[in-house]
């Protein structure tokens, strides 16, 4: 009885030793990539890409966007009359500059452009939208600001009527 008994705790522990030594190898990477993006977010030659609050209703309210530890923007966006325009309030960053990136959803349009600074944290720019077929004009847009810690972004999903 005691050969069995022994020879099953020895299983048991084998397995609950490969159990814990998965674990923490699950969560050092886990915590490897998260110290990565977002104590060392920011690249030259890539956007590093940040959601944008939950619920966010970009052409109602403004947005605001947490970028890893180094700032906040806020976003408004305003449609009328075929015009979109942007707002972009960035603190706790200096940026070297602020572009502004429109992209038809199911489309092949793409159209950028370069916001001009109101203020030194305050960026505005207009962007005029063809016409659409349909009820709405699904377009994804994006801001990224280039600072001293590289290209940092964000994305907003839009639905503009058709005019």
């Amino acid at each position: 009885m005691s050969t069995s008994a022994s020879s099953s705790s020895v299983a048991s522990l084998r397995w609950l030793n490969t159990l814990v030594v998965v674990t923490l190898i699950t969560v050092t990477v886990a915590i490897t990539y998260l110290g990565y993006y977002y104590v060392g977010a920011g690249s030259r030659s890539s956007v590093t890409w940040f959601a944008p609050e939950l619920e966010c209703q970009p052409l109602d309210e403004r947005c605001f966007t947490a970028l890893g530890r180094f700032g906040r923007m806020q976003t408004q966006w305003h449609y009328r009359n075929g015009k979109l325009s942007v707002e972009m309030v960035l603190t706790g960053l200096e940026a070297e500059g602020v572009s502004a990136r429109l992209e038809d959803v199911g489309g092949h349009r793409t159209t950028t452009m370069t916001l001009a600074p109101a203020t030194s944290d305050h960026y505005r720019g207009t962007f005029d939208l063809p016409l659409c077929v349909g009820n709405a004009h699904r377009i994804r847009g994006s801001l990224v600001v280039n600072t001293s810690r590289g290209m940092l972004g964000s994305w907003y999903d839009l639905s503009l009527p058709c005019r």
